[in-house]
């Protein structure tokens, strides 16, 4: 009889961007973020739907799992479900999903096999498990982790604190399948109103998010504060933090922070506090990759590795990874593509496989596309009302690369639909929005038409791989989108759809091996212009989660100014009858998303 294969889960619980990710025998099978499947963005709550995913993906059930390994930022995942049998929470469990998530055989569950790891170290192990060294160091800052209380590892007897702090960045060094912590850093309880404590705590993450809200009133919006720094100005604010002695001093904001952005019918762009929120968002950025860089350099020094890894939400600011791996003297930089909350669970998953089962890492995560990759009859399989056959036409592309690299040149924009979906925030190649990056206007196409966020808000390319020292000041591939490198001033004017207004894209390079499909679209698209790029965003609108199924692919498709949608080798396109109605049609998918939209948000805080 065959050796029966041995599989852990990790979950991400409760809060935004739950998730969960299966190994197989220490290798990663499949992993999903549950806002993927609920079409809810970063959506928290109970994880049925994410571990489903993933065990029907591999055909198995929960009795077939050898291990669970679960984190809760807030709170330990029993203690927070103690919590909310007495307390009702609809930010972390809405009230439709409460009565369900209780006959769950996961919830308050006393089985041996289902533990509890704390949140920097899920995150530590995210990073280095299943990276590409054998040593380095580990770089973990986000916005808030576990109470000290709960802390699940060993550090130095000089970083204790009080119960209550939370953590706000820790450092480690690994070697093989070990590791150690070197520095934890806190944030001690502040004064609050209600729940308001997390936007007022003294943290480098904890702070950016706070900007975020104050900038967007959402304290989710850290990538668009990113993209919205260029924009301001030098000195015009003081500093917002610092590093003293190696402290991290953060002051109160005073007086001169009372023009948050409040929402009303006026928009954004046309505030008169505009000018305040752009040197502010170039304050916040300053400050964060001034601390980031000396606090690598320090961890360099300390542990001499020639490696470095980072995970936790700050680890997606792609402007400071660049300067780190540029500036801070490490050899090497690797960012996992799922670097925030929805990448605790492949933390979790090999957090059971190496420190509690004691295996050996043996894996090393080359490509994000752990979800399921749908079938060719799936597209006719699409029930009615999301599309009919009188809404599109279907051509089977004998040479789909070739095909959609002649229209992408026309200056059509497609829905790039292939393979496994891609694991974290960033479309990566299989459910990505594809465009021409030589004409500046596609940025106004493609918000006007498809995204509908903002002007200022970048886009970005993918290249060639080895032609990415000739396009961007630094060559050394970015996989994952995480790093912003410089665009040579030669072809700045080449591919301006991509290039952001400080002169800088946010780059992924593809290789063949990693994506054979996306490098020969490359290959077709540089054959007919001489340009091996391509403008890359995500397959979905503005407030929505990246696409994951057919259905979703299509309703997107058919609901937008999108061109064509390329489905595996099938190229799809609008038929004259949704030409004549689609108007009608999008107005009543829009209704639809609304009515479903709020039934969601029914219990659930307007936070979330």
């Amino acid at each position: 009889m065959a050796k029966k294969n041995s599989y852990i889960l990790g979950v991400s619980a409760y809060d935004h961007d739950v998730s969960a990710c299966l190994l197989r025998n220490g290798e990663i099978a499949y992993g999903i973020a549950k806002e993927r499947i609920t079409r809810f963005k970063h959506d928290s709550g109970f994880y049925k739907e994410a571990i489903d995913y993933c065990l029907a993906a591999e055909g198995i059930t929960l009795g077939d799992v050898d291990l669970i390994v679960r984190n809760c930022y807030i709170l330990p995942v029993e203690d927070m479900e103690k919590r909310l049998l007495f307390q009702h929470s609809p930010s972390f469990l809405g009230e439709d999903e409460r009565a369900r998530s209780m006959k769950h055989p996961l919830f308050l569950s006393q089985a041996e096999k289902v533990v509890t790891v704390s949140h920097h170290l899920a995150h530590a192990y995210s990073a280095f498990a299943a990276c590409p060294f054998d040593d380095g160091a580990v770089m973990v800052v986000d916005g808030v982790g576990s109470y000290s209380r709960d802390v699940t590892e060993s550090y130095p007897a000089s970083d204790k604190t009080v119960e209550l702090a939370r953590e706000s960045e820790s450092y480690y060094r690994f070697k093989g399948s070990e590791i150690e912590a070197l520095k934890k850093v806190w944030m001690e309880p502040v004064p609050g109103y209600f729940t308001d404590d997390f936007f007022n705590m003294p943290g480098l993450g904890a702070l950016y998010s706070r900007v975020s809200t104050y900038i967007f009133d959402d304290w989710n919006k850290c990538g668009e504060v990113m993209g919205l720094a260029p924009y301001g100005r030098s000195g015009e604010m003081k500093p917002i933090m610092k590093l003293k002695d190696g402290k991290l001093h953060v002051p109160e904001f005073g007086p001169e922070f009372d023009q948050p952005y409040i929402k009303g019918n006026e928009d954004w762009e046309e505030r008169p506090s505009l000018h305040h929120w752009q040197d502010m968002a170039w304050q916040i950025q300053d400050d964060t990759e001034r601390v980031l860089i000396e606090r690598a350099r320090w961890l360099r020094e300390e542990t001499g590795a020639k490696n470095l890894v980072l995970a936790g939400g700050v680890a997606l600011n792609c402007v400071a990874n660049g300067r780190i791996e540029r500036e801070a003297g490490f050899d090497n930089v690797w960012i996992q593509p799922a670097a925030g909350d929805d990448g605790i669970a492949i933390g979790c998953a090999y957090y059971g496989h190496l420190a509690l089962q004691k295996q050996k890492r043996s894996y090393v995560i080359k490509d994000a596309f752990l979800g399921i990759e749908y079938k060719d009859e799936d597209i006719e399989d699409v029930p009615a009302p999301f599309v009919t056959n009188r809404e599109i036409v279907k051509t089977h592309s004998k040479d789909i690369c070739k095909d959609t690299a002649k229209l992408l040149s026309e200056g059509q924009v497609f829905g790039w639909f292939q393979g496994r979906s891609e694991f974290g925030p960033r479309a990566l190649g299989n459910r990505s929005l594809l465009a021409d990056p030589r004409t500046p206007e596609m940025k106004d196409i493609l918000n006007k038409r498809v995204k509908h966020r903002q002007a200022f808000r970048p886009f970005a390319p993918i290249v060639l791989a080895e032609r990415a020292g000739e396009v961007f000041e630094d060559g050394r591939q970015s996989p994952f989108m995480l790093i912003a490198k410089g665009v040579r001033s030669e072809w700045q004017d080449k591919i301006p759809a991509v290039v952001h207004v400080d002169g800088s894209a946010r780059v992924q390079t593809v290789t063949e091996d990693v994506n054979p499909r996306l490098y020969r679209l490359l290959r077709e698209f540089d054959a007919l212009t001489g340009v091996p790029v391509l403008l890359n965003t995500s397959f979905n609108i503005r407030g929505e989660p990246i696409v994951e199924t057919p259905v979703d692919a299509l309703n997107c498709f058919l609901t937008t100014g999108i061109d064509y949608l390329a489905f595996h080798d099938t190229l799809i396109e609008k038929s004259r009858f949704h030409q004549l109605f689609g108007s009608a049609i999008s107005a009543y998918f829009r209704l639809m998303h609304a009515a479903r939209a709020l039934k969601e948000l029914k219990g659930k805080s307007v936070t979330d």
